[in-house]
C-alpha cells in the first residue's frame, strides 16, 4: 500500500484551505466551478510571440482576460534542477504595484498577486508573458515547498531549512498552471 499521508501534512494545500474556508459560498462556489472548467476557458490570453529568453529584471505583462492586465518580474533564470534546464523565477504582483520600487527593496508578501513560480520560457515563446522593460532588482527572500518530500528548497534543489518569507511550490509550473492560480485570485478579488 502507497503511504498518501504527505499529502495530508501539505503546507501549499493547508494554506489554501485556510483561505478558501475564509470565503464566503459564493466565492468558493465560483472556485469550484474553476476546477471543473477546460483549460481553454480560462487560459491567459497571446499578447505576443517572442523568441527570446528572459533576463533577470526583466518586468512583463500578463493578460488572463480582456481589459484585465498584471505585471511579473523575472527573478532568477538559467535555473537547472531536476525539473529541467534553463527554467526561470517569476514574480506576478497584484493590480497597482510599482514593481520597479517593490524590488528594489523586500517585495511583500501581500503585494504577490500568486505565490513565486519557477516556469519555463514557452510563457514568452507563446506569448502569454510579454516583456516591457527591465529594472534592477535586490536579492529577495523566497523559497519553494516541495510536497513529496515535505521540505524546503530553493530554485536549485538545495534545502532550505525554515519557511521562506515569500513561499511558492517546488516544480515547473504547467502552461495552464499560472493562468489557474491567476483566475483563483480574480476570483477571491471580485474580478470574475
Amino acid at each position: 500500500m502507497v503511504d498518501l499521508s504527505f499529502l495530508k501534512n501539505n503546507v501549499m494545500s493547508n494554506k489554501w484551505r485556510e483561505r478558501y474556508d475564509k470565503c464566503s459560498q459564493e466565492v468558493r462556489n465560483k472556485l469550484d466551478q474553476l476546477g471543473d472548467m477546460l483549460i481553454k476557458e480560462y487560459q491567459l490570453q497571446v499578447i505576443k510571440r517572442k523568441r527570446i529568453y528572459p533576463e533577470i529584471g526583466d518586468i512583463f505583462q500578463v493578460r488572463p482576460r480582456d481589459g484585465i492586465e498584471y505585471y511579473g518580474v523575472v527573478v532568477n533564470n538559467h535555473v537547472n534542477n531536476n525539473n529541467g534546464n534553463d527554467l526561470i523565477v517569476i514574480f506576478i504582483f497584484k493590480s497597482g504595484v510599482d514593481i520597479e520600487q517593490e524590488v528594489k527593496n523586500e517585495v511583500k508578501k501581500e503585494d504577490l498577486l500568486i505565490n513565486p513560480e519557477i516556469v519555463g520560457k514557452e510563457y514568452w515563446t507563446r506569448g502569454y508573458f510579454f516583456n516591457i522593460g527591465n529594472t534592477e532588482l535586490k536579492e529577495q527572500k523566497y523559497g519553494f515547498y516541495s510536497i513529496g518530500k515535505q521540505k524546503y528548497f530553493d530554485e536549485y534543489g538545495n534545502d532550505i531549512h525554515n519557511e521562506p518569507y515569500l513561499l511558492g511550490t517546488y516544480g515547473v509550473a504547467t502552461i495552464s498552471g499560472i493562468a489557474y492560480s491567476i483566475n483563483q485570485e480574480m476570483i477571491i478579488d471580485g474580478l470574475i
